[in-house]
């Protein structure tokens, strides 16, 4: 957890100082509550037993209880207002660079997977909530301990000794022995976590199909299996600390009578003993209690180590050093001599191409579905590495030049887009900050998108809910491909663009594309799996055939 929180440059420092400065006093006001309160009901019967109840001053002590009583709300109250502000401010800092490192070290454009997205957010939980599951309430109860035993010695210095040597004998080898142990555990439930969640997701993804093949039966009962054996191992992780905490409080109850015994003995003073007493079975039952925290230690250990593995890489393996990396001039020409692309290491290559793309172009990749036309053209804008052979970008060779850099001068409208949630405006301006309405329609109308659009109040306030889209699945693609066209790019990547658009609108679509990249001394890649027929133009038509 320290290391995670070094690496976003240790945020929120002061407040996570006054969190912990917040909870180990509201630790110590509690055991200072429990044992001055025992040390004062005894001292005043004693007091009245011996008729000195009219000279005993309760004064002091009754205004110490009462002072430790608001003392601890006081500072439960600020541990708790000051340790979430902190860990709020932390988690402000960390989702966007993990996001950002995440987005950047991706291969392709394919999304993380529902169990990948699940494992990632059950990290973030887990390594947001360290602070407030392990260190706070850590720091809390070391207070309590070091306030009891404090007590223990000020009602007699033998039973101190005896009772701190038994709290170390106690909690630092069992401690150790526990931590060890359910850390193999631990990381066995992480194991069977991420399987579950996995064979979950593919279920759930597959419901329809394996329910058409009468399959849903069998696979619902392994993934029952599956999910028995995660939640079995998270009953396993808890049964070393539950045995030392039995232990614990078996500990603290023999010291508590072993303190009542001195007082009554003569040998410690009774209500202080009394007071002890009270104290010592406080913390060593909070001692029992908290062994969760290690439990939660070991989790979120486990979780801030696989985060900080992921910000300490937060860029594409195969993307230059900026100290490394050449500025790129222009895209122009980009010239593949070989090219093979691949869309994972364990992954299918494609054959070997050579080609060139200059301006006034329009190059058809066409082919098989699997073939290899998405994974060649993310090779193209450098979100996958070059497989085998040469590609370079204006005379740069691809490895010398920033992935971003090459971004910069390409878009692509894919097959299936996806939209945030926000207006039809609020998508154009993802690509375009700030862009005017007019800017946005004339996107819009390049991409035929006009059509549908004039027959709406107010097309550009159309809301995009939770990812859905308010328009049909050619409509979608349209706007997707004038949300590519406000980035201004000087190539267009389409993907399938006519795919069940009738032929007129299909034939306006493509002049339309033809004259934007015209007017603009710009290349258009399309994806198709057949070659296309485009309208006379003056763009020089090449063929890349993947089957």
């Amino acid at each position: 957890m320290i290391r995670l929180w070094m690496l976003l440059g240790r945020p929120a420092r002061l407040h996570f100082i006054l969190a912990l400065a917040f909870s180990a006093a509201a630790g110590a006001f509690s055991i200072v509550l429990l044992g001055l309160s025992g040390w004062f009901l005894t001292a005043a019967a004693l007091a009245g037993a011996a008729g000195s109840g009219l000279v005993f001053n309760h004064l002091y002590p009754s205004a110490g209880v009462r002072a430790s009583a608001f003392g601890r709300v006081l500072t439960r109250y600020a541990d708790q207002l000051v340790g979430h502000d902190a860990t709020l401010r932390l988690s402000a800092l960390l989702r966007p660079k993990l996001f950002s490192a995440l987005a950047s070290s991706q291969r392709g454009m394919t999304p993380m997977t529902a169990d990948e997205l699940s494992s990632l957010i059950d990290d973030v939980s887990a390594a947001e909530g360290g602070f407030l599951r392990v260190i706070a309430p850590g720091a809390a109860l070391l207070a309590s301990l070091i306030i009891a035993i404090g007590f223990t010695f000020a009602a007699n210095l033998i039973s101190g000794t005896i009772a701190l040597v038994a709290l170390l004998v106690l909690t630092i080898p069992g401690g150790l022995f526990a931590l060890r142990q359910n850390k193999a555990r631990a990381e066995d439930e992480r194991n069977l976590a991420r399987a579950s969640r996995l064979q979950t997701a593919r279920t759930v993804e597959n419901a329809i199909e394996l329910d058409i093949l009468n399959a849903l039966p069998q696979e619902a009962d392994a993934t029952l299996n599956q999910l028995d054996a995660w939640s079995g191992a998270r009953l396993s992780i808890g049964i070393p600390f539950r045995a030392l905490a039995a232990i614990l409080r078996g500990a603290g109850l023999m010291l508590a009578i072993f303190m009542l015994w001195r007082g009554v003995s003569g040998a410690a003073d009774l209500a202080v003993a009394v007071g002890a007493a009270l104290a010592l079975m406080a913390a060593f039952e909070a001692l029992a209690a908290s062994l969760g925290i290690l439990n939660a230690a070991n989790e979120a250990e486990l979780a801030s180590n696989g985060l900080a593995d992921q910000l300490e890489h937060p860029d594409a393996g195969w993307n230059p050093a900026f100290d490394n990396a050449q500025e790129l001039q222009g895209i122009f020409p980009i010239i593949a001599a070989g090219l093979v692309a691949r869309a994972a290491e364990n992954a299918h290559p494609t054959s070997a191409r050579s080609f060139e793309i200059h301006a006034g172009d329009l190059i058809q990749i066409v082919g098989p579905s699997g073939c290899g036309k998405s994974t060649l053209a993310e090779t193209l804008m450098r979100l996958q590495p070059v497989g085998s052979g040469e590609l370079s970008f204006g005379g740069m060779q691809a490895e010398k030049v920033r992935v971003a850099s090459v971004l910069e001068h390409i878009s692509i409208a894919p097959q299936f887009p996806a939209f945030l949630p926000g207006t039809l405006r609020a998508q154009m301006h993802l690509a375009a900050p700030g862009s005017d309405d007019d800017t946005i329609w004339q996107a819009l109308n390049i991409a035929q998108c006009g059509t549908f659009l004039n027959d709406k109040d107010t097309p550009l306030d159309t809301e995009f809910i939770n990812g859905m889209a308010p328009f049909s699945g050619g409509q979608t693609r349209r706007i997707s491909i004038a949300r590519a066209l406000m980035a201004c790019p000087d190539i267009l990547i389409l993907d399938e663009p006519f795919a069940g658009l009738e032929k007129a609108l299909a034939a306006d679509l493509a002049s339309s594309l033809i004259e934007w990249a015209l007017a603009g001394s710009r290349a258009l890649i399309i994806l198709a799996h057949a070659p296309l027929d485009f309208p006379d133009s003056t763009l020089t038509q090449k063929l890349i055939d993947l089957s």
